[in-house]
């Protein structure tokens, strides 16, 4: 859904300038219900990342007044990344003159990282999208004379390619020149140092190279545009990805024999067939051919809306291609050269004017005997000496261990091989969500015929991010997002998000809530346990957000819906279930007045009519894990509401975000006894980390299984079970140094 934002109070122009963003944005869905004012900015933040949660598309317009300051709060207030955009910079230098001093450069140039940029012809107030959450957010100046040049970057750049998606229809494909120089000016240059020729086959993807010719020096000397006439214009029904790699591949070489270049090239269109399970999946070729060989290299993706990243990312594939051409050919070259200089030298005989005469068969004899004594002598002499001095110093010195020639950074292991991106001949876009790197073979130096014994006195160690199981609620996140203006109720439906989950008001909680075998006033029982798991130094909103998450965790574990039928919660919670302020210590003023102001509006996290489990931990890594990484129970899908991989990026502000944990192999190898686990032989082979979520980077996450010894758990029970909560959190990465 498309919704437009702004603000009540705007001036005429502004309402004309509203006008004209919803005649624009009309035909692609915009109605008039979905547009809305709001009174403040907090207003209109506040329903913008609501709208956003939901996943809808929001247009938020606002005056140039202050639309750098607005800009600036509403990035932060949706967790986005600033960035100064170069390009606006320049655009801005290149109109100003001597006025840019007098301009706000940083204001008018600071976007979200990632975001799509809708140029005014100044440079000054442009729009931006981004993607927000579930959603979508553009941003635009109510500016009468520069929001036409605004809405044809928007139309064209975002709203005619999402409408096309939702009808099932190719985008419209559009790379910016300075996208595809670097990837052009490569082609060139590796054909120059070559000196060879490419022949391309024209199409829609290299003609984006073509029109280069008047930016990249030399282009049409090295490359060679061909038209080639397809035989079969029309895709049959029934054709198949391999049908279409044979079709790319003969315009590749046609385009060669028609021109005579050394190369031939060519990009495919894009296809799109039905895999085993009727998802549509889009794909296309790059193909490189010469006189001797061919070679097709596939993208493809699934989604939708990676179709106009498809075809770029083919012409960077072909770059490859000819790259790896051009320095095959260029080998070939210099082997053929040494070739001809070997052969040359063999060639000559400096006698061969004054050749010598040949010996008697006396004398022949004579110089074989005086060979054999002469090998002989230097034997004794020289050889046997030298065995008798290395073998005195090897009983004397012991033999080094064998030193692993192997990186010992930080790396993360899948299967005990640290993760390296592995090349495929079938190249993918990017899949959207985290994923894996697939482990490929290490380079290694040539070891020694026999190596010694691997030490087992080595250490791991442990590189830790965040602090706590990850699931739910971040205390820290919490206190961050409070700081950037969230209000409590804004925290919990970020870090608790579904569709079926709500907060409910109204509830008159108990008068007592059983801990540990003792019963406690309502208030007193919330604000101990607030003080115990959240600093009461902390922002007020923050604290309040953590109070409704422990009186919803007390209710979810009193049976759900009985907390209004009885006054006391009979629930016993054990300490497990939360930290607890000892009873020799009072809580502070602050918490509880968070614990009053909640109590006073009777508050809880719904879910579906029940009652959610609103799990909460100290620090993430970044970004939530979910109920099922962690603890293994149910499905992924089990509680939607704690799938993870909610932003929580106030976290990395933390001092001690990042922690550091040594062990040494006899420690590991003791712990893992007492769990029933023998470990010998190598220490580099006792763990492996199996699975993670990714929620750092490609290789690194909160670990959902690995493997010790012979057997395989989860990375929560590794943390806790194994090495005793000796690691702060299950996300994590590890490196085995070998002892000496």
């Amino acid at each position: 859904m498309i919704r437009l934002f702004t603000l009540d109070d705007i001036s005429a122009f502004s309402s004309d300038t509203i006008y004209k963003i919803g005649l624009a944005a009309e035909k692609y869905g915009l109605s008039d219900d979905a547009i809305a004012s709001f009174p403040t900015h907090d207003t209109l933040y506040n329903e913008t990342l609501l709208a956003t949660e939901n996943g809808d598309y929001v247009i938020v317009a606002c005056e140039t007044e202050d639309y750098n300051s607005t800009k600036r709060e509403l990035i932060a207030k949706l967790l986005l990344e600033e960035y100064e955009s170069e390009e606006i910079t320049d655009l801005i230098a290149l109109n100003a003159g001597d006025d840019i001093s007098e301009i706000d450069v940083t204001g008018h140039s600071l976007v979200p990282r990632g975001s799509v940029y809708h140029f005014t012809t100044d440079g000054l107030y442009c729009g931006f999208t981004t993607d927000v959450l579930h959603g979508k957010l553009t941003f635009l100046p109510l500016d009468f004379m520069r929001i036409d040049a605004v809405l044809t970057s928007l139309v064209e750049d975002i709203l005619a390619p999402m409408a096309a998606i939702a009808k099932g229809e190719r985008p419209p494909i559009k790379m910016p020149d300075e996208d595809i120089l670097p990837v052009t000016q490569n082609i060139v240059d590796s054909l120059q140092k070559a000196d060879m020729k490419l022949a391309l086959a024209t199409g829609e993807a290299t003609m984006w190279v073509y029109n280069l010719y008047d930016k990249i020096e030399n282009l049409t000397d090295n490359i060679n545009f061909v038209e080639v006439i397809d035989e079969e214009p029309d895709r049959p029904e029934d054709a198949t990805a391999e049908t279409e790699s044979v079709r790319i591949i003969r315009h590749a070489r046609e385009a060669m024999l028609n021109s005579g270049a050394a190369l031939g090239g060519a990009i495919s269109e894009i296809y799109s067939t039905e895999n085993e399970d009727g998802k549509t999946v889009y794909f296309a070729y790059a193909a490189i051919v010469d006189k001797g060989s061919a070679k097709a290299k596939k993208i493809n993706t699934s989604n939708p809306e990676d179709l106009s990243a498809i075809l770029p990312h083919a012409l960077t594939v072909l770059s490859g291609l000819v790259e790896a051409k051009a320095e095959q050919t260029i080998r070939n070259l210099e082997i053929a050269q040494q070739r001809r200089e070997s052969e040359e030298a063999a060639a000559y005989n400096p006698y061969q004017n004054n050749q010598p005469q040949p010996a008697k068969p006396e004398e022949k004899l004579m110089s074989k005997n005086m060979l054999i004594a002469g090998i002989i002598a230097v034997a004794f002499a020289i050889i046997i000496p030298i065995l008798i001095v290395v073998g005195m110093a090897t009983r004397e010195e012991p033999t080094d261990p064998y030193q692993s020639v192997l990186n010992p950074g930080l790396q993360s292991t899948v299967n005990g091989i640290p993760t390296q991106n592995n090349p495929q001949n079938n190249t993918s876009l990017p899949p959207v969500g985290n994923n894996v790197t697939e482990p490929s073979a290490l380079d290694v130096s040539a070891a020694p015929t026999v190596a010694p014994a691997p030490s087992t006195s080595g250490t791991f160690t442990f590189y830790v991010f965040g602090y706590g199981h990850g699931v739910g609620m971040s205390q820290n996140g919490a206190n961050y997002l409070a700081s950037l203006g969230w209000s409590w109720a804004d925290i919990l439906a970020h870090y608790y998000y579904d569709a079926n989950t709500s907060i409910v008001f109204g509830e008159v909680y108990p008068q007592k809530i059983t801990y540990m075998g003792n019963q406690y006033d309502t208030r007193e029982y919330l604000a101990r346990a607030l003080e115990a798991e959240m600093s009461p130094s902390f922002n007020r909103e923050a604290l309040k957000a953590q109070v409704v998450a422990i009186y919803t965790f007390a209710r979810y574990y009193n049976n759900d819906s009985l907390a209004v039928q009885s006054p006391i919660f009979s629930t016993n919670l054990q300490s497990s279930a939360h930290a607890f302020l000892d009873a020799s210590k009072t809580p502070s003023a602050a918490s509880y007045a968070a614990v009053d102001e909640i109590m006073a509006i009777g508050p809880y996290v719904a879910y579906n009519g029940g009652t959610a489990l609103t799990t909460y931990h100290a620090m993430s890594a970044g970004k939530t894990t979910s109920y099922y990484n962690t603890w293994g129970k149910g499905s992924n899908t089990a509680i939607p509401y704690l799938n993870g991989a909610r932003d929580s990026r106030g976290d990395y502000e933390s001092a001690d975000f990042k922690s550091t944990v040594t062990l040494s192999s006899s420690d590991i190898q003791a712990l893992a006894a007492q769990q029933g686990i023998t470990l010998s032989g190598d220490p580099a082979t006792w763990i492996s980390i199996i699975n993670h979520d990714a929620a750092i980077q490609s290789d690194i996450g909160y670990v959902s299984s690995i493997r010790v010894g012979n057997k395989t758990m989860s990375g929560y029970e590794f943390r806790t079970t194994l090495l005793g909560s000796r690691l702060r959190s299950h996300c994590f990465a590890m490196t085995y140094t070998p002892g000496t």
